[in-house]
Formats: C-alpha cells, sequence, structure tokens
C-alpha cells in the first residue's frame, strides 16, 4: 500500500489517498471500486475517528480509499465544503487509470457533518459519485443552530440524478435527530432513487465504525449491534458495483501471463502446457493452480520451468489463435 497527499485550492482542505498495490498475486486486477470519506466534526474539525479507520475498513474489502480534508470553521460557509468535494472527486477519476480504480464505481461516505458534505455532492455536485454511503448525517437546515456556518438543507433538492444512497442512523441520536435520515429516504422515495435505510434503535452520536478501535476509549462508541451497518454497507456495494475488475477477465491472446483458467479449456494450449509439465492437471493442486497465471506458478515453484523454458512456452501460447 501506499500513501499520498494532495493540497487542494482552498485553505487547509486535503486529500489524503491510501492506495492498494496491484502487482504480484494482485497482478490481475484491473480496477478496484473507490470511497471518497468525509469525516464528521460538526463543521470544525475532521474526526480522526472517522477518517483513516474507515479508509482501512475499506481497503481490507478491496476498495481504493480518499479522506478528505474539506472547508472548516470560518471557511466552512457553503458551498465551500461542496467545491471540495468536487475537486476531490475530480482529482480521483481524473487518475483512475493510474490508481487502478473504476471511474464508474466510486461511492462517497460521510458521517454527521461530513454526511453534509457528501450528500451535497450527491445532490448539488456538478459531478457526482455513483453511490453514497450516509452515517447519521446532517442533511437538515435545522441543523445550522450547532454549526459554525448556516448549511442549506438537501432534502428538497433530491432529483433522480442522486446516486444510489445507502444510509444508517441511530434513533436515541440526540446530537443529529433521526428525522434527518427519514426525510432524506423520503426524498429518495419519491423521486424512486434506490436506497437502503437501516434505523438501530439504541446508539449515541458519532459512532463511526461502532467498535473499540473507533472509539478513543470511549464504552458510548462501541455499539456491537450498530457496528453491523459495515458489513451491511459493504454487501450493499457489492450487490450495487459488482466484484473487482479483473484484467484476465477478456484476454487478447493467451500467454503465461493470462490466468490459467482462461488458457487451460483451449485443447491446443492444453497439449502445450502438458508438454511442459506433464500429469499437470493429476496433480493436487490443479484445481487452485487455475487461478493464476504460469508465470505464478513458475514463482511460486521455481523447479517447474527454467527462464528459457518459460519463454519459449510463452511464445508458443501466443502463437495459439484466441479463436480456437
Amino acid at each position: 500500500m501506499k500513501t499520498m497527499e494532495f493540497k487542494l485550492t482552498n485553505i487547509n482542505v486535503k486529500l489524503e489517498a491510501y492506495l492498494l498495490n496491484n502487482t504480484g498475486d494482485l497482478a490481475s486486477i484491473k480496477s478496484r471500486p473507490a470511497v471518497l470519506i468525509c469525516p464528521g466534526g460538526a463543521y470544525r474539525v475532521c474526526s480522526e475517528r472517522e477518517a483513516e479507520p474507515i479508509a482501512i475498513a475499506f481497503l481490507a474489502e478491496g476498495y481504493q480509499a480518499f479522506v478528505l480534508t474539506y472547508s472548516l470553521n470560518e471557511n466552512a460557509a457553503f458551498p465551500n465544503p461542496l467545491y471540495d468535494a468536487e475537486e476531490a472527486l475530480t482529482l480521483i477519476r481524473n487518475h483512475s487509470e493510474e490508481w487502478r480504480i473504476n471511474p464508474d464505481k466510486i461511492a462517497a461516505i460521510g458521517f454527521s457533518a461530513g454526511g453534509h458534505v457528501a450528500a451535497a455532492l450527491g445532490t448539488r455536485g456538478k459531478i457526482r459519485p455513483n453511490a453514497l454511503i450516509l452515517g447519521y448525517p446532517c442533511v437538515l437546515s435545522s441543523i445550522s443552530e450547532i454549526l459554525p456556518a448556516p448549511v442549506p438543507s438537501l432534502v428538497e433538492v433530491v432529483d433522480e440524478q442522486t446516486p444510489p444512497t445507502f444510509i444508517f442512523h441511530t434513533f436515541t441520536d440526540e446530537t443529529v435527530p433521526v428525522a434527518n435520515a427519514i426525510q432524506l429516504a423520503n426524498a429518495l422515495n419519491q423521486v424512486k432513487v434506490p436506497f437502503e435505510l437501516h434505523i438501530f434503535q439504541k446508539g449515541c452520536h458519532g459512532l463511526s465504525l461502532a467498535k473499540d478501535v473507533t472509539s478513543a476509549g470511549h464504552n458510548q462508541f462501541i455499539n456491537p449491534h450498530v457496528a453491523k451497518w459495515f458489513d451491511l454497507c459493504v454487501s450493499w456495494l457489492t450487490n450495487l458495483f459488482g466484484g473487482l475488475d479483473y484484467a484476465g477477465k477478456a484476454i487478447s491472446e493467451y500467454s503465461v501471463d493470462a490466468a490459467l483458467e482462461l488458457v487451460w479449456p483451449n485443447p491446443l494450449c492444453r497439449q502445450i502446457i502438458l508438454e511442459y509439465i506433464p500429469g499437470f492437471d493429476q496433480a493436487p493442486q490443479f484445481e487452485a493452480a487455475l487461478s493464476v497465471s504460469l508465470r505464478q506458478i513458475s514463482e511460486f515453484a521455481p523447479g517447474v520451468f527454467t527462464k528459457e523454458q518459460l519463454n519459449e512456452l510463452d511464445k508458443r501460447l501466443k502463437a495459439v489463435p484466441l479463436e480456437m
């Protein structure tokens, strides 16, 4: 994994990138989905509890992750934070090929005030994400009384271009009333935008992952029942985006770098491979080997091929017409 930081246009605004490597055993991954994370913090701070831990959780699910520190305090007047989110999303899409990201599989996720930023991007943005994930979001203008600058309600601007949305909230949230989630869901329903809404009965505001790792030592931020939101969210995203995009699923030629499962079905390729590895299809590891390439097999078991044999095998496989 590598990390990068980009300073954006507005004062003290930055985008932090957490990028998984697509090398070695993972070289067959053509592109990944991504999440743009907007932490909460009442437009005064960006909570660390809703930043890197969220990125790491999504990294573990195969996503590239980005954390946006948007305009805060005296700079937080709307639409500055929206402009920050638009700039961040543009940056991600412009680098999507370099960072192995599918530009059509980018979700914006926001918590509390960060939920307002993400929801604004999804409802008012000049460019929009492909999905929204909103945790106890501020979307009603009535929440302005606890913020450093007034914010517009976003319920009225939900339209048919608003992306599919996942929302979770708690009934007992005393900081951002659950009405924010309910009214947003109603607005989505009115324009037939697909959504999933989870209202957990008990839980305070600002739960993040609702686990010890994001509790900062405060027991009220640990709630095993609410913690289920993350797995529910990942399942929802998988249904929406599908799995990872693998280059091996569509090959332009047979070779030692293509996934063996795509090479082996061809009778001539199979015959050539068996010349180099007699009895290969009878080996106990055969089924597992189908998921990797012949080059990877040579790396796992250096005695299988010499370098010259691997190069020769590659040339012979490439000479086999793909349509056979």
